[in-house]
């Protein structure tokens, strides 16, 4: 008999074909042995667990000779060769595409991987075609009925329940319904099932069946398992109720948190990638993984030497594991190692909650409060998250998930830590076998050419000492350099290598500089150059314009030459015009700068890389707030265009994208001795700092920024950001800080003959002091700050100081003065066009209009306050209007409309840490207590 015509079926009734034939294996203990040398197919098992599988609890005195007695007939069934007898037990050896399960679960494992979803669902209906019913049939068995078949049946459900996912995304859903409904008879009280009959019915139109699927969901639950229906069911029940659009398979494969969307940020796979020893070891932990308890997290942490591939592998392994994490996928560079700092934990945590599309203004400044923020916003959604490049395991603990989730971590440290106490999975990478090198070697160069030089190839693996990263970028200067020969001997002179290989420093990233040399020497002078000064720019990103001022090219050159760089792998592209480099690319393009350019075009680039990202923020800052004054700058240099924005809309977009490349820049600058970019860039970034970013952190970048300022001598710029940080402080409510920072502000201004900037300082001082309740003393500073103004021909100064003050009179219960002062403040800044100005005069307006009790005209002039805030942007300022909106309407009657509205400013108030949060809560929580109020 041979062993390749033996087919096995479990999947429904037993049964063992031979060419076509039925083999009769008799009921009873053949046949639960045949089945655990199935389900250990290709391994040898022991004697003692086959024994434990034929007498569970009591095995027989003489287990060997009696195990080996029922093997002896079973070879008699299928021939001798198919049972080989292994050291202390048996192995069945005959091929996997035997036996259906194993050719299910085959069909499966490349469904997880299809590269669209017609493939992955023509592989599924393959797949499942080959179930038969309820596996193992006719085998008497407590082993295969509580450990084996319930797994391989949760595996048919979810087969099942993906195909029916991807056909209603395709066709009619309610072709599904009959089918779904069959399901349900025999699966009644599995609720993902009930999930999409409802989601069926419903995308079919019927939503009076969808309703009634719901309460039958509902009965058979308390009827059979004692429950209510799970959140899922009944967050669908309410969409069903409300009559919200339904989408069609989205009940698994599409949920995502209410305003997180859809993440899907896992990086493609590498077009080479090749099998490795460690592969198979990290799919059994993944079925051990999926097979699980789903309350858990799961970390896989790889480790392992800089250029092994962990990174390539780590992707490869996620996106198997994609189809079972579908809500979100998420993936961040912790920067462990590399020429500039690690991320933080906090930097970190951060970033993953900005990539959820949380904005900065909801995110807290403490990392513990991060962490829990990004647990719960990912809370009730099984995610995968790949953490790439971590420091060590302190990087990573705060950003774990709290249940159901994947975190695969990548790591030049071993991570002992988080095997220890986070129960990782830590698997280390050793370089890649000759064979797995040479695989890698013809994929990226071509089998055939690698056959005809076959002793190159092999010497060339050799040489790259099992680093994948070596060799694919000695694969690609073999394709421009005439073969893998020609690379060898160059590898071959020790005068070539020493410093790679016999570096005797230590240092890993010495292993890859003869790769990158070569690479770097078959670049166009305009590329080769990009590439140096890249390794000046501090952040991980750089955007295509700022890479072509730090170049000192135009935009199209420096395009042309990245094009090259990305094609080349030496530099990679996630998302249009915008480009970064591996730490350890990076790295050599740093040794590479520093070794072929003098000092002074070092400072030239880095300065015009400095001044353009200056020139941008004022650039954007202008559209922000365009009648500040600016004379805090210096001229930039040549060859830096800065970017022109549209609109309010367009900047602060830009800003938004840039605000994290931006913060390691400022850093770097004022820690390299260009301090004076870095306070101006601060100065620049108030307005953005004002109404998108939390105070907390624009406060700090403040405060080092005055001490900067002031260390140069700066004493104009010192009262701007002294200005600015006492703006900050009064938005707080912290009047004491405000007025330090105020009179630090004004003595610069005076110092330095700053007429105009002395003026503002003056009426900011007026309103610390109204906010105090000293009401006379705000009008004398807002008075002597007009005078000020007028006297120094100030037009913008005189429309902002006859606002102030406006509140300063409004506060001693003058409201017709007060109102007369905004009005005239309001025609300043209407004809000079100043947006935020008018604002400010309407809200004013308004409130002086309300404590008249002058009601039509305080809702006019709020109305045209919230316009003019939402035309800037302005989302603090927007909610403090809807809050005065609330109090008009409260003193009109309309309690109930007033607290719908306070209760939509105080969210966004909150998330800015504005002091009238908590005063408008507390009116909120007082007229809930007492609907009289």
């Amino acid at each position: 008999m041979a062993e390749e015509e033996l087919r096995f079926r479990v999947l429904g009734v037993w049964e063992v074909l031979d060419g076509g034939r039925p083999v009769v294996v008799p009921a009873g203990k053949m046949r639960v042995l045949l089945a655990a040398l199935l389900m250990s197919l290709g391994r040898p098992v022991p004697v003692g667990v086959l024994a434990a599988r034929l007498w569970p609890g009591l095995s027989p005195l003489r287990e060997q000779a009696t195990v080996h007695t029922y093997v002896a007939r079973l070879r008699r069934l299928l021939g001798q060769q198919a049972i080989q007898t292994t050291p202390g037990g048996y192995m069945l050896d005959v091929p996997d595409e035997s036996v259906d399960l194993l050719r299910f679960r085959d069909l499966l494992s490349r469904a997880m991987t299809a590269g669209s979803s017609d493939d992955e669902l023509s592989l599924l209906h393959e797949a499942l075609a080959l179930w038969g019913g309820r596996p193992f049939e006719g085998v008497a068995s407590d082993w295969l009925d509580e450990e084996v078949i319930p797994q391989i049946e949760d595996e048919w459900s979810t087969a099942m329940e993906r195909r029916i996912d991807l056909e209603m995304r395709v066709s009619w859903p309610g072709a599904l319904v009959s089918e779904l409904r069959e399901l349900l008879r025999v699966h009644p009280t599995r609720e993902s099932l009930w999930l999409r009959l409802i989601d069926a019915l419903f995308a079919s139109g019927r939503r009076a069946d969808a309703l009634q699927a719901f309460q039958q969901a509902r009965s058979v639950l308390a009827d059979q398992l004692g429950i209510d229906p799970g959140e899922d069911l009944q967050r669908l029940h309410q969409r069903v109720l409300q009559g919200g659009g339904p989408v069609a398979g989205s009940q698994v494969s599409t949920s995502a948190p209410n305003g997180v969307g859809v993440a899907r940020q896992l990086p493609p796979e590498v077009v080479n990638f090749v099998n490795r020893p460690e592969l198979s070891q990290l799919e059994k932990i993944l079925t051990t993984i999926q097979q699980g308890e789903r309350r858990f997290t799961h970390v896989v942490a790889l480790d392992g030497a800089p250029g092994i591939g962990k990174t390539t592998l780590a992707i490869h392994l996620a996106q198997r594991a994609v189809a079972t994490y579908q809500d979100l996928q998420l993936y961040l560079n912790l920067r462990g190692y590399g020429p500039g700092e690690p991320l933080s934990p906090s930097a970190a945590a951060e970033t993953l909650l900005r990539g959820l599309h949380l904005h900065s203004e909801v995110i807290p400044s403490g990392v513990d409060e991060r962490a829990a923020l990004l647990r719960s916003t990912l809370a009730g959604r099984r995610v995968l998250m790949l953490l790439d490049n971590a420091r060590d395991a302190a990087q990573v603990r705060h950003l774990l998930p709290g249940a159901d989730s994947l975190v695969i971590v990548t790591s030049r440290n071993q991570l002992r830590g988080l095997a220890v106490r986070d129960g990782a999975h830590r698997v280390t990478l050793a370089p890649l076998p000759s064979r797995d090198g040479l695989a890698l070697l013809a994929a990226a160069y071509g089998p055939d050419r690698v056959t005809a030089e076959r002793a190159a190839a092999a010497r060339l693996v050799e040489l790259c000492g099992g680093l994948p990263l070596a060799l694919a970028i000695l694969a690609e200067r073999a394709q421009r350099a005439g073969g893998l020969t020609g690379v060898v001997q160059a590898l071959d002179d020790e005068r070539m290598r020493h410093e790679v290989f016999q570096g005797g420093d230590g240092d890993p990233y010495n292993d890859l500089w003869v790769a990158l040399s070569w690479s770097y020497r078959t670049l166009t002078a305009d590329a080769a150059s990009v590439f140096r000064k890249l390794g000046l720019h501090p952040a991980e990103e750089i955007s295509l314009d700022a890479a072509a001022a730090l170049a000192g090219m135009s935009v199209r050159r420096a395009q042309a030459a990245l094009d090259q760089l990305v094609a080349t792998h030496l530099v990679r592209q996630r998302l249009p015009q915008r480009y970064e480099l591996h730490d350890l690319v990076r790295w050599y393009a740093a040794e590479l700068a520093r070794s072929s350019q003098n000092p002074q075009k070092q400072n030239r680039a880095v300065r015009r890389m400095l001044d353009w990202y200056l020139h941008a923020t004022v650039a954007a800052d202008s559209r922000l707030l365009p009648h500040r004054r600016r004379d805090f700058l210096a001229p930039y240099l040549p060859q830096v265009e800065p970017p022109r924005f549209a609109d309010v809309s367009a900047a602060m977009a830009w800003l938004e994208r840039e605000y994290d490349c931006l913060r390691s820049v400022i850093r770097w600058a004022n820690e390299n001795g260009w301090s004076g970019h870095a306070w101006r860039m601060i100065t620049s970034l108030t307005t953005f700092f004002e109404r998108r970013i939390p105070l907390h952190d624009a406060i700090e970048f403040h405060r080092w920024a005055i001490d900067a300022a002031a260390a140069a001598g700066e004493r104009t710029g010192e009262g701007y950001l002294s200005n600015a940080l006492g703006y900050m402080c009064y938005l707080r409510g912290d009047g004491p800080a405000a007025a330090t920072h105020f009179h630090n502000a004004l003595t610069c201004f005076q110092d330095s003959g700053h007429s105009s900037g002395e003026a503002m300082m003056l009426g900011n001082l007026g309103l610390v002091y109204g906010e105090r309740g000293d009401h006379e003393a705000a009008r004398r500073y807002a008075t002597r700050a007009l005078d000020l103004c007028t006297e120094s021909g100030y037009h913008r100064g005189r429309g902002l100081n006859l606002d102030n003050l406006g509140v300063a009179l409004y506060g001693a219960a003058d409201y017709e003065g007060a109102i007369g002062c905004h009005l005239q403040a309001h025609e300043i800044n209407r004809q000079i066009g100043d947006v935020n100005g008018e604002a400010s005069n309407q809200r004013h307006l308004g409130l002086a209009y309300l404590a008249l009790r002058r009601y039509r005209q305080s809702l006019r002039a709020f109305g045209e306050a919230i316009r003019m805030y939402r035309l800037l942007n302005n989302l603090r300022f927007e909610a403090l209007v809807w809050v005065d909106i609330g109090r008009a309407l409260f003193l009109v009657g309309h309690q109930g409309l007033a607290q719908a509205i306070w209760s939509g400013a105080v969210a966004t108030l909150k998330e800015f840490d504005d002091p009238q949060a908590r005063e408008v809560s507390d009116t909120i929580a007082a007229m809930q207590a007492d609907p009289r109020a």
